[in-house]
């Protein structure tokens, strides 16, 4: 019976995967744009993000309900990417064409040594 209820729970979970890769793939053909976001605690580090979702609103949903309920900085972002850096009391959020132009941004305009990526993400249509 465990072997069963396991065989229907990971087909479930396939079949989830499967419907969120076809609606990207049907967003894309369509020429629509994705949304991403990324967000961010600045006092415990926890994080969250989000990327391939057909409207900014889901994209934020999503990125605060990984990050949990205190995160207080979110970046949303289309057809791109977007990048967080943080260091002891500065924290800042930036997008770009790439991860690494998103995250190169992020660190030089958090400056100092100390600023590290905390999260970044990127839609597939960028």
């Amino acid at each position: 019976m465990r072997m069963i209820a396991r065989a229907a729970l990971l087909i479930s979970a396939l079949m989830l995967v499967s419907n969120a890769l076809a609606a990207t793939a049907i967003a894309q053909k369509q020429g629509k744009r994705l949304w991403g976001a990324v967000a961010y605690n600045s006092k415990t580090g926890a994080f969250g993000y989000a990327a391939d979702l057909t409207s900014r609103r889901a994209a934020e949903t999503e990125a605060f309900r990984l990050c949990g309920a205190d995160c207080d900085i979110i970046k949303s972002f289309r057809d791109t990417c977007g990048a967080i850096a943080a260091r002891p009391k500065r924290v800042v959020t930036e997008t770009g064409a790439s991860r690494e132009i998103a995250e190169r941004k992020a660190l030089t305009k958090c400056g100092g040594d100390a600023c590290k990526i905390a999260v970044w993400a990127c839609t597939t249509q960028k």
